[in-house]
């Protein structure tokens, strides 16, 4: 019981990290303005996943059932693959053979980026997809053996 709870919790800090870091990315580091709107679009799909991670983490820690668990970690699921998708738009927009593409045109001439953070997301969003298949794997395996 006690570890279900702290499932919870971290399902809820970790969609709180999310959404922190994209209302950050959308308001102080101007991403409103910079940003190409089919951008902005992806980051507020996300922030909605990540807020309806957060909802049903709640509701899980608070009444552990079986239902809250499984669209909780749906939830969890689900923010974690759309954010590495859109931590791979980034990096391939530092990177890649577009460089900048994601950026609105006004803006492309003259936005840098010091590259520590292309390799942190990138390398937080793998770890995050490691993470969500290994909790897969293991929920897959207790249920072809229930012991």
């Amino acid at each position: 019981m006690k570890k279900q709870k702290l499932y919870a919790l971290l399902l809820i800090l970790g969609a709180s990290i999310l959404i922190f870091r994209t209302v950050r990315l959308l308001t102080i580091e101007n991403g409103w303005n910079i940003l190409a709107n089919w951008v902005i679009i992806l980051t507020f799909i996300e922030m909605t996943i990540d807020a309806l991670c957060i909802i049903f983490s709640f509701q899980w820690l608070i009444r552990n059932s079986k239902t809250h668990k499984s669209i909780s970690l749906r939830f969890g699921a689900a923010a974690t693959v759309f954010h590495a998708f859109r931590v791979l738009i980034y990096v391939l927009g530092r990177t890649g053979p577009w460089i900048n593409f994601d950026i609105k045109p006004q803006y492309r001439h003259e936005h840098t980026v010091d590259f520590f953070w292309v390799y942190f997301a990138a390398i937080l969003s793998v770890l995050g997809i490691l993470g969500v298949m290994i909790i897969w794997i293991r929920i897959k395996r207790a249920k072809r053996n229930p012991c």
